[in-house]
C-alpha cells in the first residue's frame, strides 16, 4: 500500500516499544479465563512477538473436560520453560518457542490454535481453542489435545463447524511447517532475551478484558 493510501494515524493501532510489559488475556463472553504478562520483543504491522520468562505469575481457570466444570482462576507461576510467542496479525494461531528456563537449550516450537488477537485493555485479548501442535527442533510434529477439541461442542464451547475450522487452521500451519515458511525459517531458536528485562507482572485489572 502506498503512503497516500495509508490509514490516518488516528486509525492506526498504537505500537508498543520493545521491553514494554503487557497482559495477554484469554477471554470468552467478557470473562477472562486465563491471563499472563509478557514483554514486547517486536510490534510490527504484521505480527506481535512477546516473551514470557519462567517465574512470571499467571492466572488461570481449570476446565474439567469430562464434566465441563470451570474452576475460578487461581494464581500459578510459569516454570520449567521460557517462551517466545509469535502472534501473526489476523491469524487464528500463535507460534511459540520454548527453551529450558533461565536461558537453557531450545526445546521445541509450539503452536496454539486460538482466535486472532485484538488490542484491548492495555494488552491483547484472544481465546485458546484447545488444539495444539508440538514441533521438535528437527521439525517433526504431532497434534496435542485433540480429545479436548472433540469435547468442545458437547460442552457448549464451540460448534461442530467451529471445531472443523480450528482443525483446518491447524492443517494450514502444518503446511507452513512442511515448507519451512515464516516463522519456521527464521533464526528464533538462537534468540536470547535482554538480560536487563525483569520478570513481568500482571496489572491489577487483569480480569477485565477491555
Amino acid at each position: 500500500m502506498s503512503a497516500e493510501h495509508d490509514p490516518p494515524s488516528a486509525l492506526r493501532p498504537a505500537r508498543w516499544a520493545r521491553g514494554a510489559v503487557i497482559p495477554v488475556r484469554h477471554a470468552r463472553e467478557a470473562r477472562v479465563w486465563h491471563a499472563h504478562p509478557a514483554i514486547v520483543v517486536e510490534d510490527a504491522p504484521d505480527r506481535l512477538v512477546l516473551f514470557e520468562p519462567a517465574g512470571s505469575v499467571r492466572q488461570g481457570s481449570h476446565i474439567d473436560f469430562v464434566t465441563g466444570e470451570v474452576m475460578p482462576p487461581r494464581e500459578t507461576r510459569r516454570h520449567t520453560t521460557d517462551a517466545l510467542i509469535i502472534m501473526p496479525v489476523g491469524a487464528a494461531h500463535a507460534v511459540s518457542l520454548f527453551w529450558a528456563e533461565g536461558g537453557g537449550a531450545f526445546l521445541c516450537w509450539y503452536v496454539d490454535l486460538q482466535e486472532p488477537f485484538r488490542r484491548a485493555g492495555g494488552g491483547v485479548v484472544t481465546w485458546d481453542q484447545c488444539l495444539d501442535i508440538v514441533v521438535r527442533p528437527d521439525f517433526q510434529w504431532s497434534w496435542k489435545d485433540e480429545d479436548q477439541l472433540a469435547r468442545l461442542p458437547a460442552l457448549g464451547l464451540a460448534s461442530v463447524d467451529e471445531t472443523t475450522a480450528i482443525r483446518e487452521e491447524g492443517e494450514r500451519v502444518v503446511q507452513l511447517i512442511a515448507r519451512r515458511s515464516r516463522p519456521f525459517n527464521e533464526d528464533w531458536p538462537l534468540w536470547r532475551p535482554d538480560p536487563q528485562w525483569p520478570i513481568p507482572t500482571l496489572p491489577a485489572d487483569w480480569a477485565q478484558p477491555g
